[in-house]
């Protein structure tokens, strides 16, 4: 009888060179869309350049974003042009003094229960 190993994770997605199948589509068309459709439009001697930073842009994309581990680049400039621009979304821009006031309040708290 052969030795057959359980997968532990049912939902996970099929990769290949450690990128998933969409993301492996997304860099093929655009590594194919830079090097025939737009490799005209550029001059001759800056064509090595494009080629350089248009793959590391490409390479950029389906890395994970900074801000949010959960998504890809390309998918967080998706959701960024996707977004209501008419909703008001308000930022909290004194976090780190209001978690020192916090942080004060609950030593003190500490101090007049001793």
């Amino acid at each position: 009888m052969g030795n057959y190993e359980i997968p532990k994770e049912i939902k996970s997605k099929p990769k290949l060179m450690g990128l998933e199948m969409k993301e492996l589509v997304i860099l093929l068309i655009g590594f194919f869309s830079i090097f025939t459709f737009l490799k005209d439009m550029v001059h001759t001697v800056l064509a090595i350049p494009f080629m350089v930073i248009a793959t590391g842009l490409l390479l950029w994309l389906v890395m994970p974003s900074s801000n949010n581990p959960t998504l890809r680049n390309y998918m967080s400039i998706i959701l960024f042009f996707k977004r209501d621009k008419q909703t008001y979304h308000a930022l909290d821009h004194d976090r780190k003094n209001n978690e020192k006031l916090i942080q004060l309040n609950r030593e003190n708290n500490r101090k007049g229960e001793v």
